[in-house]
């Protein structure tokens, strides 16, 4: 009886139009898709890639960083706020997620203390690449003091 209805059923959909789907590539492939897609200055296919890496493997603090840096460069700092806490509730140590979220709290003028905790943060844990980490700390003191 159950073969009888799943041939029906079969039949009626057409075998024809049945499909695996199935994505050839990884989180990290759509990850590095959004960043080849990013500079060549199609943010919008970017964020696309980024977010199909993350549906692919959440805890990709990389892609969730990359969306933040599309998001922010975007004007939408609240968004990328959100998504590099996101990323450092994954990855407590990613410098970039801890030195771009202090730069989101500075353009969103909040909570100043935190940002510069972070962009500390973020020098120590850069190493050689803490250029960009020290001008945010920079930025976030002198904000501080026009306070």
């Amino acid at each position: 009886m159950r073969r009888g209805c799943l041939a029906l059923a079969l039949a009626l959909l057409g075998c024809s139009r049945f499909a695996i789907l199935h994505d050839a590539l990884s989180a990290n492939e759509h990850n590095d898709l959004g960043v080849a897609y990013e500079s060549s200055g199609d943010r919008q296919a970017a964020a696309r890639e980024y977010r199909r890496a993350l549906r692919g493997d959440p805890r990709l603090a990389r892609a969730r960083v990359n969306l933040g840096n599309v998001e922010a460069a975007a004007g939408r700092w609240k968004s990328a706020e959100h998504q590099y806490r996101l990323a450092l509730a994954v990855a407590p140590g990613d410098a970039d997620a801890r030195n771009n979220l202090a730069v989101a709290l500075l353009r969103r003028r909040r909570s100043l203390d935190e940002a510069e905790w972070l962009a500390r943060s973020a020098v120590a844990l850069a190493g050689r690449r803490d250029t960009i980490a020290r001008a945010t700390l920079s930025e976030v003191r002198a904000a501080a003091r026009r306070r």
